[in-house]
C-alpha cells in the first residue's frame, strides 16, 4: 500500500511540474501545486462541518455593509475581466470552432494568460460567498448545487491555467464572467433596494442565463471532438468540460424544475 501511494504521489509531482506551462511559474496561488487543493480542503471543511458547529449557538452577523461591498466589487471585477476578454478575442479574431493556444512569450500570448489567472482568482474569491452564508446562519443555501458548482469551476480553472492557458477553452471564462457580474448584481439589489427585485423574476432569468451558458459550452467543446479539428491540445480538454458542462446543465435544469416548476403550479 505505501510503495502504490508512493508512486501515486510521485507520479502526482511529475505530471504538475513537467507539463506545466512555464509561464504559469510565478503566478500567485499557482504553486505548490497541492495548495489550491489545500484550499479547497479548508473551504469544504469550514463550511460543511466547522462553521456550522461554531454557529450553532451563536446569533447570525449582520454583514450587510461587507456583503454589500463584496457584491460590488465582485459585478466591477467579473464585469471589467469580461470586457478585456471580449477585446482580446475581438483583436485576435478568434475562431469559435477551434480556437489554438497561444503558448509564446509574445505581449498577446501574456495577455491572454493573465486574464485567465485574473479568471482563477475570482473563482477563489467566490468561495467567500458561501463563508458569508455559514456566518449568518443560512446553511440551507449550502447545497450540493452551490458547493459542487463552486469547487468544479475552481478546480478548472486552475488546472486549465497551470497545463492549458488560453485557446478555444477560455470561452467558458468570458462566458462565466458574464453570467457572474449579472448574478451578482442581482444580489446587490437585494440588499441595498430589495423592492426592486422582491415581487421580480430576476432570480428565475438568471437561472435561465445560467442554463443558456452550459448549454452553449456543451456545444462549444463537442465542436472540435465532433469534427476531430485540431486546435493544438489533446481532445481529452475538450471531453472534460463538455462532460461538465452537461452535468452542470442537468443539475441547474433540475433545480429550475423543483424551484420555478414548482411555483407556476401553485400560481
Amino acid at each position: 500500500m505505501a510503495v502504490v501511494l508512493r508512486s501515486l504521489i510521485c507520479g502526482y509531482k511529475r505530471y504538475f511540474h513537467e507539463f506545466q506551462d512555464p509561464r504559469t511559474v510565478n503566478f500567485p496561488l499557482v504553486n505548490p501545486p497541492w495548495l489550491p487543493f489545500a484550499l479547497l480542503g479548508a473551504y469544504l471543511y469550514f463550511v460543511l462541518h466547522l462553521g456550522p458547529k461554531l454557529m450553532a449557538k451563536k446569533s447570525p452577523f449582520n454583514l450587510r455593509a461587507l456583503i454589500l461591498v463584496y457584491n460590488l466589487i465582485q459585478v466591477i471585477a467579473n464585469a471589467m475581466l469580461c470586457i478585456m476578454a471580449l477585446k482580446t478575442a475581438f483583436d485576435q479574431r478568434i475562431s469559435f470552432k477551434c480556437q489554438p493556444v497561444n503558448r509564446s512569450d509574445t505581449p498577446e500570448g501574456i495577455r491572454e494568460l493573465r486574464l485567465i489567472h485574473y479568471y482563477y482568482l475570482l473563482k477563489v474569491a467566490d468561495l467567500i460567498d458561501t463563508v458569508f452564508f455559514v456566518l449568518r446562519k443560512k446553511q440551507s443555501h449550502v447545497s450540493f448545487l452551490h458547493v459542487y458548482h463552486h469547487t468544479g469551476v475552481l478546480l478548472g480553472a486552475y488546472v486549465y491555467f497551470r497545463f492549458v492557458g488560453g485557446g478555444h477553452p477560455s470561452m467558458l471564462g468570458l462566458w462565466n464572467t458574464f453570467v457572474h457580474a449579472v448574478m451578482y448584481f442581482y444580489f446587490f439589489l437585494t440588499i441595498y433596494r430589495p423592492e426592486l427585485t422582491r415581487n421580480a423574476d430576476w432570480k428565475k432569468y438568471i437561472t435561465m442565463l445560467q442554463m443558456v451558458q452550459f448549454a452553449y459550452l456543451v456545444v462549444h467543446f463537442a465542436w472540435p471532438v465532433l469534427f476531430n479539428l485540431d486546435c493544438g491540445i489533446a481532445k481529452f480538454w475538450f471531453w472534460l468540460p463538455m462532460i461538465q458542462n452537461v452535468f452542470m446543465l442537468a443539475l441547474f435544469s433540475d433545480f429550475y424544475r423543483r424551484t420555478y416548476g414548482r411555483q407556476k403550479q401553485l400560481q
